[in-house]
Parts: structure tokens; sequence; C-alpha cells
């Protein structure tokens, strides 16, 4: 029989009986909070995640569209080609220049898409990515070395070698490529008046990612310990909040991409673009809200294996059989935490003090399982041999002798 089967008495509840509720609704509101922290901190300032970000969006066929007619836009405004054209065509023919120069433009924004496919250019459109974010993160987290300035709060994403890597094999002349100004191609990222609000914002989000992540865990816990003779029953109830806060996250992420595309974007040619811009940025926030779905299913699985079902039962003393030994206990944990670090749910394995408490929360769950079947075991065995011993003979014996 579990702690589920029997109401506990008044003397045995810790605290109100409303409290364990009130904390499972309060940690998965935090979860949401936190979640769509930990996921604006990560996707502004880790680089790695950054690059991969930018990866997935130059792979787009409707960025690359896009990024083709800004680069040709570019060259084609800082490039004098129609005066290029006419000192190389005949007198006679000087006049056709600015005609050809127009007609090259159409052509030479396809062939720039063509090339911005290539994997040489996403080597370069990497490296300019990377070197602008390690900069800007340098710069939010007030790291910057001398030759870093901050004095305006403003990067820039220099693409200056991608336009004239574009601009030599589409065939404009090394010369005319020699005069393009400093700043051609370099797209403004980050420009803020208030750079110390941004580094200040920034130490409150690498500080509450991982500090909320605790305090949720431990809400969790509290709420499940709190509710004698019920805790199992609670623990599902903390993996069904988490699958709510997890499709809550989802409903929040969808209705976030369409209502700042419709709020930033005026010309409905262009929000099929933003559209899908949004999307790419926002996949971490999908993945983690999903981990969170997962993460409920799970707990609602470990919930039902601790039941008095036939199969929970039978499972459990499977464990307890296998895990007959330290060395068998070692290796089912290790096989656990090197699951969990080929999964990495939802991003906890970035600090170590979120990969310790996930770490722990696992081996604590293989602990509960071990132990409980253990002593299942030794409940069956012991009423085995009480139903084997032999039973004392209370016959008397006859005095008559025959």
């Amino acid at each position: 029989m579990t702690d589920e089967d029997t109401p506990p008495s008044e003397g045995t509840t810790k605290g109100p009986r409303w409290l364990p509720a009130l904390l499972v609704g309060l940690a998965t509101v935090l979860a949401v909070v936190t979640t769509m922290t930990t996921w604006a901190r990560t996707q502004a300032l880790d680089t790695d995640q950054w690059v991969e970000l930018s990866g997935d969006l130059l792979n787009e066929p409707e960025i690359q569209e896009a990024l083709a007619l800004y680069l040709s836009d570019q060259l084609f405004t800082t490039v004098d080609v129609a005066g290029e054209l006419e000192s190389r065509l005949p007198e006679d023919l000087a006049g056709l220049a600015g005609p050809l120069a127009g007609a090259l433009r159409g052509p030479a924004t396809d062939g720039i898409e063509q090339i911005i496919a290539s994997s040489r250019f996403q080597s370069i459109w990497q490296t300019a990515n990377r070197v602008a974010h390690e900069a800007a993160v340098a710069i939010l987290r007030d790291e910057t070395r001398e030759s870093v300035s901050t004095a305006d709060g403003t990067i820039v994403l220099d693409l200056g070698v991608a336009v004239r890597n574009l601009g030599e094999q589409i065939g404009i002349p090394e010369a005319a490529l020699d005069r393009l100004p400093d700043d051609v191609g370099q797209i403004t990222v980050i420009q803020s008046s208030e750079l110390s609000d941004v580094q200040n914002a920034v130490k409150v989000l690498d500080f509450t990612s991982w500090f909320l992540y605790i305090v949720i865990v431990a809400m969790y816990v509290m709420a499940v310990y709190l509710a004698v003779g019920r805790r199992r029953q609670m623990l599902r109830s903390v993996g069904i909040a988490l699958i709510i806060g997890g499709l809550t996250l989802l409903v929040i992420r969808g209705i976030g991409i369409r209502t700042s595309v419709e709020a930033f974007v005026e010309d409905a040619t262009n929000k099929p673009l933003a559209t899908l811009v949004a999307s790419v940025m926002t996949e971490l926030l999908r993945q983690m809200a999903w981990t969170g779905v997962v993460y409920g299913v799970l707990i609602i699985g470990f919930a039902t294996l601790l039941g008095p079902y036939r199969w929970a039962v039978a499972a459990r003393r499977w464990v307890a059989d296998v895990a007959d030994s330290t060395a068998s206990i070692a290796g089912i944990s290790l096989g656990s935490v090197l699951v969990l670090l080929w999964w990495s749910p939802g991003r906890a394995f970035d600090r170590w003090v979120t990969a310790l408490v996930l770490v722990g929360m696992v081996l604590g769950a293989i602990a509960a399982l071990v132990i409980t079947g253990r002593r299942e075991l030794e409940a069956d065995q012991t009423s085995s041999d009480s139903a084997t011993s032999p039973e004392t003979d209370a016959t008397p014996v006859s005095d008559t002798v025959s």
C-alpha cells in the first residue's frame, strides 16, 4: 500500500493542504518566465548559438534572396558600373554604358544569390557574424579591451569582405573595387545610447537564468515533500504543470511572432520574410518549450512507476534486482548521466549549477526506484519465509500404549 492509499491524519500533514498546489502553480509561472529570459540570454549572448542561428537563416531561400538584393544594391550604388563600362566601350558606343549597367543589375543579383548559397560565402558569413557577436558580447558584459570602443554603443556586422568578394566573382574590375568606401556592407546590429542600462540588464539575465532555475526546482520538491499522504499525486501534478507550461510557451511564441511582425513590419510584402526570421530566431524557445513538455511526461511516468500497479511493482523489483551491487548502481547512474549529456535538455548543461541540479534529480529518481524495489523484495522474502516455516504440532500425545 502506498502513502497515497491511506489518507493522512491531521497531525501528519506538513502545513496547509493548499500550500503544495500553490507552490506548484507559482513554480510553473516562474518556469515560463525563466525559460523566456534564458532563451533571450542564450540567443543574445551565446556566440556559438548566434553563429548557428545565422547559418540557419542563410540556408533559407527567402533570406538568400533578400541578402542578394542588399549586397547587389551595395555594389551598384558604391561602384560606378556605368562609368567603368563607359571607359571600356568604344567612343561611339559610350552612350550605351548606362543602359548596359542597368541591364546587368538583374543577372548580377541572380548570380550573387547563387554565390550566397555556396560554402565559401557561408564561411565568410559565419566569420563576420562571429566577429560581430563576440564584440557585442564583450561590450554588453563590459569586458572590452582597449581596442574596442564602447563610446556610442554601436556594433556592426561587417560584410565588406563579402561585398568585395562578390564583386570579383561577377567581374567588377579590381580598380573599381579598390575605391569601395570603408563602410560598405556594414549592418548595424546594436545601437544604444544607454549602454550602461543594457549592460545592467545583461547582468540580471546572467544571474536569473540559473538562480531562478534552482528556486523553481526547490519549489517543486518542497510541494511534493509537503504533500504527505498524496506525494505521488502531487508528483503527477508537477508533471502536468510542466506540460501546461511548455504548451503555454508555444502559444506565447506563436502570438509573439504574429504580434511583432504586425507591429514592426508595415510593408505587407515583407511580412512573410519577417515571419520566417522571427520563427528561426525563436526556434531555441520552441525547443525549450518542448523540453518542458518532455520533462512533464517523464515525471508523470515516474510517478506512475511508483504506483501500486502490478507492472509497476514488477518493474521496481526488476530494477532492484539488476542494481544488486554498488557497481551495478554506478553503471546505471553513469549511463543516465551520459544520456543527459547527449540530450542536454533545456540547455541545463550550459552552467555547472543547473547541470548538478538536474543530475542530482535523476540520481535521486534512480535511488528511489532501487530503494522501493529492494524493500518490496525484502517484504516478499519475509512473507515467503513465514509461509514455509514448519508449524508447531499442538496435538497431545496419547499416554495409552496398546
